[in-house]
């Protein structure tokens, strides 16, 4: 008897991937942009390219995102050897993408056209020498970006949770300076203000703009020589870690601004848009409501508009009309409308004659003992949608919208 030969098995090359720990730099040609190098740093990662002076910060997910495609095995296939003039027949003679890998762990990558049918793209590998590959799509997408993808375009570095302090200022002077304290911040300038607790809301939208929202793009020169100096900041981390952004005036009729950050060797532009979000007066930054009400604990609210008077009464936590019982939608949404309430300017002491009261508004609590009393006053030489707010206890009178006065008009039925 005669044993049947065993069969040799042909084994294929296998797209080489890419040791990432033991990358310290990637040099990155996309056709039809220039080439740039990707360096690591001990504190992340830099951009180097031709026409600027030093590295520019490089946003590190984005590098992150390039290595990981590079340490994929993102071949179909191999479709054998290549040598020669026939590179030329694969898009390889002119690449779609160059990267090569230097550290460690050298390697080059050199994707081609696409193949016939659509499903992938040619593409050669120094770790398995003049062997052709068939490589996904997505490989291509994800790695064909010029330097400019790669920028880091956040403002200044670090989380809004991690700032210490915050200070603003206007044509280099400061205009006012928050200190966390026990989680909320608090004014520490200008003196008149110091102590008071910033409002929660918008200091958190004036670190987000800060912090979290990129900007439009870098340049490589920075404002003109006549560019007045628009809004400069400063914070604190923790560590004592400062970091500093000032930003310029438009030069062109663009609107653009131009911005100088203490973490990015070129100059951001900015929109705006963008700008308006950072120039903040210390009025804006104020915890500016006016009336602070446990509305849980609330059970009646009196309300007198001129010689009528309408009373509302929580019952089995919803509100009911005390004449006829009938219930009263919206109320709750009010109530929490004017604890959101903010004034628009800094309160007064006295109204002019033109003034005249529109409306009491009484809070009660479940025994009936007054919590707050508002007051409502319309003057026709405050602004359009603004009217006066009072709480009787010789705070002043504050300038507020009128969206909540008239909304209220039309949900109390008081007789016509």
């Amino acid at each position: 008897m005669s044993s049947p030969k065993k069969s040799v098995e042909r084994v294929e090359p296998v797209w080489p991937v890419v040791d990432v720990k033991q990358v310290d730099r990637l040099d990155v040609c996309p056709q039809g942009e220039v080439c740039f190098s990707l360096v690591r740093r001990a504190d992340g990662w830099g951009v180097v390219q031709h026409g600027w002076n030093g590295t520019l910060e490089a946003d590190p997910e984005k590098v992150e995102t390039l290595l990981n495609v590079l340490k994929q095995d993102k071949a179909f296939r191999c479709l054998g050897s290549v040598e020669g003039g026939s590179v030329a027949e694969y898009g390889l003679e002119k690449p779609r993408v160059r990267i090569d890998v230097g550290g460690g762990h050298e390697q080059t990558v050199v994707v081609g056209s696409r193949n016939p049918s659509g499903e992938g793209f040619y593409a050669l590998n120094s770790k398995a020498k003049n062997s052709l590959f068939l490589i996904d799509k997505d490989f291509v997408s994800r790695c064909e970006f010029p330097a400019e993808h790669y920028y880091n375009l956040f403002l200044l570095p670090g989380q809004p949770d991690s700032v210490q302090s915050v200070s603003l200022g206007h044509g280099g002077s400061v205009s006012w300076t928050l200190i966390r304290r026990k989680g909320s911040f608090q004014f520490s300038f200008p003196a008149p203000l110091s102590g008071k607790t910033a409002s929660d809301g918008d200091v958190d939208l004036f670190l987000h703009s800060l912090l979290e929202v990129p900007a439009k793009g870098l340049v490589v020169h920075g404002p003109g020589a006549d560019s007045k100096l628009a809004v400069n900041i400063e914070i604190s981390m923790p560590g004592n870690k400062v970091q500093t952004l000032e930003v310029f005036e438009p030069d062109g009729e663009d609107g653009l601004y131009t911005a100088r950050s203490s973490s990015q060797s070129g100059f951001f532009v900015l929109s705006k848009e963008h700008f308006e979000q950072l120039d903040k007066q210390a009025f804006a930054m104020q915890q500016r409501n006016v009336v602070s009400v446990a509305t849980g604990k609330l059970g009646s609210v009196k309300v007198v508009q001129g010689n009528q008077t309408f009373i509302g009464v929580k019952s089995d936590k919803s509100w009911i009309n005390f004449e006829d019982k009938k219930p009263l939608l919206g109320i709750d949404m009010s109530l929490w409308r004017l604890n959101e309430l903010k004034f628009e300017a800094e309160p007064v002491a006295t109204l002019s004659e033109s003034s005249e009261k529109v409306m009491d508004l009484d809070l009660l609590d479940e025994n009936g003992a007054r919590v707050v009393k508002v007051s409502f006053f319309s003057d026709p030489e405050l602004p359009t949608g603004q009217c006066w707010l009072s709480l009787g206890d010789g705070s002043g009178y504050y300038p507020v919208s009128d969206k909540l006065l008239e909304d209220l008009q039309g949900q109390i039925p008081l007789r016509k």
